[in-house]
């Protein structure tokens, strides 16, 4: 490989095509980020263009990718990348099947570097930090859901009620709150349903709301917490977000940060449900305080890096994480999800341009300092400085995506 071209493959799970005039255009996934990424990537002499597993022919070897070509999307052979940035948000499980089965022939023919690592299952991530004694004190007590039963069991130590939310999911989808009223015995249940839509339902009948519950559920693997109060006020759900990216000398720097707020009664905050996103030193100084603020964000700002290291040292390496916190009507901060393939939409929408610009020049940067350092070959069979070759493809865990705070 040589240093003054580094090849970055951006891979996606899927990109779709749209009629526009007489061509068939392509549907790229964050296409203002992966814009953003190639015109920023020439001037670092990278060349970066967007693929799908669908893309590649194992017994050619060719590989077919969209690259932006005078600001638009060109599908063109391309050849096979040195570094792959995982952007992939799988709603099929074959798509994912397919894209292990994609990454595992290329590394066949060209080993190559994941810029980015995979964390696992929320579970798996909370027994990793409950671990640490300093960051214990952050993370709400997470366990397994199995059945109804748990939750009448819970309802006697939460007096708030649980959140239920998926183990593997994202953007809200499928998170509920449930609540007993010591008056009547009614169960509250306000949630998302998995197509993100907000609902609400009350259960006079016990065995009913069982019955909904285990419906709703379904197969899918979920977990329980304890319901926090994270909202002020005005009745809206926020949460914090802290982007955390290495930069160009391989060290964990703080991109930015900032608040999502959700609409008022809802179960979560984040902009995929509606919600929108504010500066953080504002929002938090109105609602605790100007030194209070500046107290929370410093403290952000070191659990961030706390958490980041921790996770390095039980997963392998990664070049961004971000984390979501909840902070408490008293300040009380939580440490609620950990992303490793983080959103960067709320910078734009608070019109932070340093942060924005931070958390695009840094992937490029990173890759940069990756080719550097595994200069002059790439070695297969080393998971723990993110090379892969078959056999590593195929032990990758779940990714561990966006969860949003609860109401």
């Amino acid at each position: 490989m040589q240093i003054g071209t580094i090849i970055l493959g951006i891979i996606v799970a899927s990109i779709g095509r749209s009629a526009e005039g007489t061509e068939t255009e392509p549907v790229i996934p964050e296409p203002s980020f992966y814009r953003a990424l190639s015109l920023t990537a020439v001037q670092l002499g990278i060349d970066v263009y967007v693929f799908e597993a669908e893309g590649y022919q194992s017994q050619s070897g060719l590989l077919q990718a969209y690259r932006l070509e005078q600001n638009r999307w060109v599908r063109q052979i391309v050849p096979l990348p040195d570094i792959i940035y995982d952007r992939c948000f799988y709603t099929r499980p074959e798509q994912r099947i397919s894209c292990r089965s994609m990454l595992n022939a290329i590394a066949l023919r060209k080993p190559y570097v994941m810029l980015n690592g995979i964390l696992p299952t929320k579970l798996d991530v909370y027994e990793a930090l409950k671990d640490n004694s300093m960051l214990a004190k952050y993370l709400p007590e997470t366990i397994r859901y199995y059945s109804a039963e748990q939750l009448e069991q819970l309802e006697e130590r939460y007096n708030a009620g649980v959140i239920l939310k998926p183990a593997a999911g994202m953007q809200g989808k499928g998170i509920v709150h449930v609540k007993r009223s010591p008056l009547d015995q009614s169960t509250q249940v306000n949630g998302r349903t998995l197509q993100n839509r907000p609902f609400s339902k009350t259960f006079t009948d016990n065995n009913a709301m069982k019955q909904w519950l285990i419906r709703f559920i379904n197969r899918t693997t979920y977990l329980i917490q304890p319901y926090l109060e994270l909202c002020g006020e005005d009745d809206k759900p926020f949460d914090v977000r802290a982007l955390l990216q290495k930069n160009g000398k391989g060290r964990w720097s703080l991109s930015g940060v900032a608040v999502r707020c959700g609409q008022i009664g809802s179960v979560t905050s984040n902009l995929h449900g509606g919600g929108d996103a504010r500066p953080a030193s504002g929002l938090l100084s109105d609602k605790f305080g100007t030194h209070k603020a500046e107290r929370l964000l410093e403290e952000i700002h070191t659990i961030s890096k706390q958490t980041a290291e921790r996770l390095e040292s039980r997963f392998g390496r990664f070049a961004e994480l971000g984390f979501d916190y909840g902070i408490e009507p008293d300040g009380r901060l939580w440490l609620i999800e950990a992303n490793s393939k983080p959103g960067r939409n709320s910078f734009r929408i608070i019109s932070d341009q340093e942060a924005e610009r931070q958390s695009i020049v840094r992937p490029l940067l990173y890759a940069r300092f990756l080719s550097r350092r595994l200069h002059p070959s790439f070695v297969a069979n080393v998971s723990a400085n993110g090379r892969f070759s078959n056999s590593s493809m195929n032990s990758q865990k779940r990714p561990f995506n966006v969860q949003e705070v609860h109401r």
